[in-house]
C-alpha cells in the first residue's frame, strides 16, 4: 500500500508542474485483486483500461464503502483541490439498507481535529448499461490529516465499472477578488451593537410554524427564531414556482408578526432552499458536484436568488424584528464555479444593502458551515453576521440518524462523545478558526444550528458543554430544531424505532431551559 501512496502522489506532483494537466489513472494507481473488509469480500480488477469493482450480496453489509482506493498522503494535498474524471457503469447496485447515502459512487474524504469532510458524486443505484460520465471534485485542507478516495459502493453490493479516468491537481480557486484591506474591522451599527444577546431556536419547515408554537416558545423564554424557508415548494427549478412559494412564506411570518414583536422575538429569514436547489442527481450529466447550487454556476438562478432577497429587504425594510437574511443554507463548492459561494453571497448582500442599509445580512461558509473546515473572507459591508453550523463530532451527535434500518446493530455501538476522546476543550478547538476570525476582524458570530440524537447517550451534557462555549465567545445560537423531527426534539424521548413525547421535561431540555433564562425578560 505504501507503494502505492508514493506512486500516486509522484503522478500529482507531475500534474502540479503541468499546470492541471489531466494525468490518467492505470492500474498502478489502485489496490487490485481480492479484498478483505470486515465480513465482506470483494473483488477490484483493472484490464484494458476498465477499473472493475465487485461486491457480492451480503446481507448487513454495514456503513461503508467497499471498492477501488487511492490512499493520498495528506501531506503531499495540503492546500490543494483534485478532480477526477470518467465514464461509469453499473449492474444490480443494491442494498438491503434505507437512508440516503447507500450506492454507488466515487467517495473522498479528509479528515481535520478528528472531524471528517467528505465529497461524493451522486449515488447511482440499480442498473445502467450506457456508459456516462462521472466526475468528482474534491478540496484537501492545510492542516488536513488524512486523506481517502474510494471508487466503489456504500452500504451495499453490484457490479461497478469505470473507464478513461483521468484526474488533475490544481490549487484551491480564491473564492472571491475583492481584497480586504490591512487592519480591516467588521463594521456594527447601533441595531447590531446595542440589542441584547439572542438565545433561540430554528423553527420547523415555515407551513408548521403556528401561534401556538410561539406562545410556547415564549414561555420558554426563547427570544430568537430562525424561520425556516423549506419544504412544500411544488418545483424548484421553476423560477416562478419558486418565487411564489417563498412569498406564501413570507406572508404566513407577516402573520405571525403581531406575537413575535409582543414577545421580542427576533427572526431570521432562513432561505433554507435557495431557486435551483442543488444539483443532486442531475450533477452527472452537468458535470459538477451534486451538492453544489445551481445558482453558483446557472445566470438565471443567480439573478433570482439576488432579485427575491432584493424583494424581501424592500419587504420587512426597518423592521425591528428582523435579526438577520440569512442568504443560504449550508453551502458547498468544491473548486472552481462562476459564481462563487462567496461572491453569491455577497452580490445579494450588497443588493440589500442597497435597499436598507442597515439590516444585518447573514452568511455562510463552504462546506456546510461547518466551524472545522471555516475558511471564511469577511464582507467590506455594515452588520455582516457569519454562521456556522456545529454538529462536531458527526459520528456522535448524528448516530442513528441515516441508518435508520441498521438500528439493531447500530444500539451495540452507541457511545458518547467523551468516548471518542472529546471533551469542553476539545470541542473549542474545533471552533478555533471560527473565534479567532471573530477576534481578527471583530466579527459577530451566530450558531445557527447545533444538536444531538434524541438517544445519545450524554445529550444533554454534550449540549450543556457546547453552549457555555457559545456564552464564553458571546455569540448568538438557534438550536435545531423546534418540532422539526423528532429526532431532534427537545421534548421527546426514546430511540430510532421508538420516538415518543416524553412525560416530562427530558435532560436535554433542563438544560437548554437554563440557558433561555439568560434573555432578558
Amino acid at each position: 500500500m505504501k507503494k502505492k501512496m508514493i506512486a500516486f502522489w509522484a503522478l500529482c506532483t507531475a500534474v502540479v508542474s503541468l499546470s492541471a494537466v489531466e494525468i490518467p489513472l492505470t492500474a498502478k494507481d489502485f489496490i487490485l485483486g481480492e479484498r478483505t473488509a470486515g465480513k465482506v469480500k470483494y473483488n477490484v480488477t483493472f484490464r484494458k483500461g476498465v477499473l472493475t469493482v465487485i461486491i457480492p450480496p451480503t446481507p448487513n453489509i454495514g456503513n461503508a464503502t467497499y471498492g477501488a482506493i487511492l490512499n493520498i498522503p495528506s501531506e503531499k494535498l495540503v492546500g490543494m483541490g483534485v478532480r477526477f474524471r470518467g465514464e461509469v457503469r453499473y449492474e444490480n447496485v443494491t442494498s438491503d439498507a434505507g437512508g440516503p447515502f447507500w450506492g454507488a459512487k466515487i467517495l473522498a474524504s479528509n479528515n481535520r481535529q478528528g472531524v471528517y469532510n467528505f465529497f461524493c458524486t451522486p449515488v447511482m443505484r440499480g442498473t445502467q448499461k450506457e456508459w456516462q460520465p462521472v466526475s468528482l471534485e474534491c478540496d484537501f485542507p492545510k492542516d488536513q490529516q488524512s486523506a481517502h478516495v474510494v471508487f466503489g459502493i456504500q452500504q451495499g453490493w453490484g457490479k461497478l465499472e469505470f473507464r478513461d479516468l483521468v484526474y488533475e491537481t490544481f490549487p484551491v480557486a480564491p473564492v472571491t477578488k475583492v481584497k480586504v484591506p490591512a487592519n480591516f474591522r467588521q463594521k456594527y451599527t447601533d441595531r447590531v451593537t446595542q440589542d441584547i444577546p439572542r438565545r433561540g431556536v430554528m423553527s420547523p419547515a415555515w407551513i408548521r410554524l403556528t401561534e401556538q408554537d410561539i406562545h410556547d416558545l415564549a414561555a420558554w423564554n426563547v427570544n430568537l427564531i430562525r424561520y425556516q424557508i423549506v419544504d412544500g415548494c411544488p418545483n424548484v427549478n421553476d423560477i416562478g414556482i419558486y418565487r411564489k412559494w417563498f412569498r406564501d412564506a413570507l406572508d404566513h411570518l407577516e402573520t405571525l408578526m403581531p406575537l413575535l414583536k409582543k414577545y421580542d422575538i427576533k427572526v431570521i429569514v432562513d432561505m433554507h432552499q435557495v431557486a435551483g436547489g442543488r444539483y443532486g442527481k442531475e450533477a452527472i450529466a452537468a458535470q459538477t458536484d451534486s451538492s453544489h447550487f445551481r445558482a453558483m454556476h446557472e445566470a438565471e438562478y443567480r439573478k433570482a436568488f439576488i432579485e427575491i432577497w432584493q424583494e424581501t429587504a424592500k419587504r420587512f425594510k426597518d423592521n425591528p424584528q428582523i435579526y438577520a437574511f440569512d442568504l443560504c443554507n449550508e453551502p458547498i463548492q468544491h473548486g472552481a464555479v462562476p459564481y462563487s459561494f462567496w461572491e453569491l453571497q455577497y452580490d445579494a448582500a450588497k443588493a440589500i444593502r442597497a435597499i436598507d442599509p442597515e439590516v444585518p445580512v447573514m452568511v455562510e461558509s463552504n462546506h456546510m458551515a461547518n466551524p472545522v473546515f471555516f475558511e471564511m473572507t469577511p464582507m467590506p459591508l455594515a452588520n455582516i453576521i457569519y454562521s456556522i453550523h456545529m454538529y462536531a463530532p458527526g459520528e456522535y451527535t448524528h448516530q442513528g440518524v441515516n441508518d435508520t434500518s441498521y438500528t439493531k446493530q447500530y444500539y451495540a455501538k452507541q457511545f458518547d462523545y467523551r468516548n471518542a476522546g472529546w471533551d469542553r476543550a476539545r470541542l473549542a478547538k474545533s471552533m478555533k478558526a471560527v473565534r479567532d476570525f471573530q477576534q481578527k476582524y471583530g466579527a459577530k458570530i451566530q450558531v445557527g444550528e447545533f444538536s444531538v440524537a434524541i438517544w445519545a447517550p450524554g445529550g444533554a451534557s454534550y449540549l450543556d458543554e457546547l453552549v457555555s462555549i457559545f456564552e464564553e465567545y458571546k455569540w448568538d445560537w438557534t438550536y435545531h430544531a423546534f418540532r422539526e423531527w423528532d429526532g431532534w426534539s427537545l421534548e421527546h424521548e426514546g430511540t430510532p424505532n421508538d420516538i415518543r413525547k416524553a412525560a416530562q421535561d427530558t435532560d436535554r431540555k433542563k438544560v437548554m431551559l437554563k440557558y433561555f433564562q439568560l434573555n432578558g425578560k
